[in-house]
């Protein structure tokens, strides 16, 4: 009897060795992973943890062995957590649940929680759970829909600016004409140059905050690429709210999107750019300048009228500039007369429609509407400007009158007759040049301006 129970006594001894080793290695197994790991017996009681676990609570093993949730934490928490243990106890049914949690220092934290049951070979059964931390992935989250957010606020007033700026540059067309030809050529200096001035503040700092936005973004996209390497399979929350917001589209679309608002406000920056060099405001005096920059401000200013329409085709302008230093000019005003000549032009070319001359499904390549500028250096001193379009022409009973004040081709409402008769005089009294037509019925009109290099002390003093 003594030797069956001496046997018996170090079979047990042995089972508990054996016991101890397995749960010595076990701890150390999983002391190596850096997910929190937990054990509860069937009375939600913790009964093994990895120290991962005990950082993430901010408890030591002794604390929390044999204690429960409500030993720890708020009530409302522990409500949750251990009806979710029993859900997995009575089911057998693995969990998965995004919850929150206080640690010790009362900060509450976002975790995913994966729980298992697990029976041992006596038929005990054990509940295994493991944590990821959320509280980063959510703030990141958060921080993506905000600055999503913002991005949408800021495309919808980049939206509303753009249109404002449209309508005013568009009043400022329509405006700049009537001033031009009721004789108010001073005031429409001063009229564009402030409109491109209160212009440019706006889309300097739009266009100087799109670039860091654009760059915002693709950093957001680079921390959401690695959260999704590192995380490749996401909570059913995760992937539900992807698919809404159709990532793969966003992330593609977005560049896409900051790319046309940056085109967009480059075009408006140019188009300020223009307005200044047209009005000259800071020029009003006699100055040395490049007459092709004013020809080319013009154009951008009256860019619109020269797009197709429903009447006619495109309007064609074609430019064939000579090589010319600068030149000696008033340059508003000189800008003016170009101005004056090509909305002209425009308005024979948009005439010659109502005669069916072009139409837009029978137009010929070499037939349609077109304006040529050409410019030339005449030894020894002057420049001539050239502006031709292939309109109808000017009546012959016209040509005569056309350089008078209040002569008018056009009906009655649409001109008032001072454009051509301004025009000439800009160029005949302050420049000492001269402005003269040659035009045949059916064939078009050009108008040659002729103005010297240098102006004369006396003319310049005018």
């Amino acid at each position: 009897m003594d030797d069956c129970k001496s046997l018996n006594d170090a079979s047990d001894k042995q089972y508990t060795q054996q016991q101890n080793f397995s749960l010595a290695f076990l701890l150390r197994m999983i002391n190596g992973i850096s997910d929190p790991i937990f054990l509860k017996n069937h009375q939600h009681q913790w009964i093994l943890l990895n120290d991962a676990f005990c950082n993430f609570i901010g408890h030591s093993r002794e604390e929390l062995i044999g204690k429960s949730d409500y030993d720890l934490f708020p009530k409302a928490e522990a409500d949750v957590f251990w009806e979710k243990d029993q859900l997995v106890f009575t089911t057998g049914i693995t969990d998965e649940n995004e919850e929150l949690f206080t640690d010790s220092c009362g900060t509450t934290h976002f975790i995913l929680t994966k729980k298992y049951l697990f029976e041992d070979e006596l038929g005990n059964h054990f509940l295994v759970g493991i944590i990821r931390y959320l509280t980063e992935q959510k703030q990141v989250e958060a921080a993506l829909r905000r600055n999503n957010a913002v991005l949408k606020e800021a495309e919808e007033d980049l939206r509303q600016q753009t249109q404002e700026l449209e309508t005013t540059l568009y009043k400022l067309q329509n405006t700049q004409t009537q001033l031009i030809q009721s004789e108010k050529m001073s005031s429409l200096g001063q009229l564009v140059a402030g409109v491109a001035h209160e212009i440019n503040n706006p889309v300097s700092f739009i266009y100087g905050n799109l670039y860091p936005a654009d760059e915002y973004t693709k950093n957001l996209f680079s921390l959401l690429e690695l959260y999704q390497k590192h995380y490749p399979q996401p909570v059913k929350a995760i992937h539900e709210f992807t698919n809404l917001i159709e990532l793969d589209f966003l992330r593609s679309d977005l560049p896409k999107l900051f790319k046309s608002m940056i085109i967009g406000a480059e075009r408006i920056r140019e188009i300020v750019l223009s307005l200044r060099t047209f009005s000259r405001l800071d020029e009003a005096e006699m100055k040395a300048v490049d007459i092709h920059e004013g020809i080319d401000s013009t154009m951008m200013i009256i860019q619109s009228r020269l797009k197709a329409t429903d009447k006619r085709p495109e309007i064609e302008v074609i430019k064939e500039y000579g090589t010319l230093p600068l030149v000696e000019c008033y340059a508003g005003q000189l800008n003016q007369v170009f101005m004056n000549i090509l909305v002209n032009a425009i308005d024979a070319l948009e005439d010659s429609v109502l005669t069916g001359r072009w139409k837009i499904k029978k137009q010929l390549k070499t037939d349609n509407p077109q304006i040529y500028i050409r410019t030339q250096l005449v030894m020894p001193n002057h420049v001539t400007i050239r502006i031709a379009d292939n309109g109808t022409g000017i009546p012959e009973d016209a040509k005569k009158q056309l350089f008078n004040p209040f002569f008018t081709t056009k009906p009655v409402g649409q001109g008032t007759g001072m454009g051509l008769a301004i025009s000439h005089q800009i160029i005949t009294e302050r420049h000492g040049g001269s402005l003269e037509f040659v035009s045949q019925p059916g064939t078009g009109t050009e108008f040659i301006i002729r103005i010297p290099l240098i102006q004369q002390r006396q003319i310049s003093n005018a």
